[in-house]
């Protein structure tokens, strides 16, 4: 898989991010947003103010489906880290789409502090993919509530044969060593690999 190594443009009606910088988001273990860094807020033009111990439903574009928040609780009781592709809403109405990787946090004493959110560029390819899934879980959610759209996604993943981890890992057509190192990338490492070949 290729990817767009443009800084910020626009994809169809989302903005693309930059892929070299990364978002991250602090939450606590009710999904409250507790931290965001600079990058967030020159992307998505909330203040702080704005979302600080709001629930993370408060970044995610209206497109997204309702069972999104029960879907990643229930990764987050069963990973220490998992992946998830969010769809974000900026101030103005905008949105972009994120590959997002999920980490848990802890304190100092080494109890648990919620998690840690980081946000990179979703490679092009799992966008069509997974907006045509999402389509169709909004639509049986309008219809028949979100217990039915849940129903329906488990049984989808039952079809494919795979959990939540497994299964956005496959939209985005990568392995978890080679999203880790995705991850990883910045302003000195993408001038390399560009001069070498594709991260992916």
């Amino acid at each position: 898989m290729t990817l767009n190594y443009n800084t910020m443009t626009h994809n169809k009606d989302c903005l693309q991010l930059d892929i070299a910088k990364k978002i991250k988001i602090k939450i606590d273990d009710r999904f409250r947003i507790l931290y965001i860094n600079d990058y967030f807020t020159n992307v998505s033009n909330f203040k702080v103010s704005d979302i600080i111990l709001k629930d993370l439903n408060t970044i995610l574009a209206p497109s997204m489906p309702k069972i999104t928040l029960d879907l990643l609780e229930k990764s987050a009781n069963e990973f220490q880290k998992f992946y998830a592709i969010l769809k974000g809403k900026t101030k103005d109405g905008g949105c972009y789409w994120t590959f997002i990787r999920i980490t848990q946090r802890f304190n100092q004493d080494k109890s648990f502090a919620g998690y840690l959110l980081e946000g990179k560029t979703l490679p092009s390819v799992a966008v069509s993919k997974i907006e045509k899934l999402f389509s169709i879980l909004s639509e049986i959610e309008n219809n028949a509530g979100k217990e039915a759209a849940l129903k329906y996604f488990n049984g989808y993943l039952e079809e494919k044969g795979v959990n939540f981890n497994e299964f956005i890992l496959a939209i985005t057509e990568v392995n978890e060593k080679k999203a880790d190192k995705y991850f990883e990338i910045d302003e000195d490492a993408l001038a390399t690999k560009k001069k070498k070949r594709s991260w992916f």
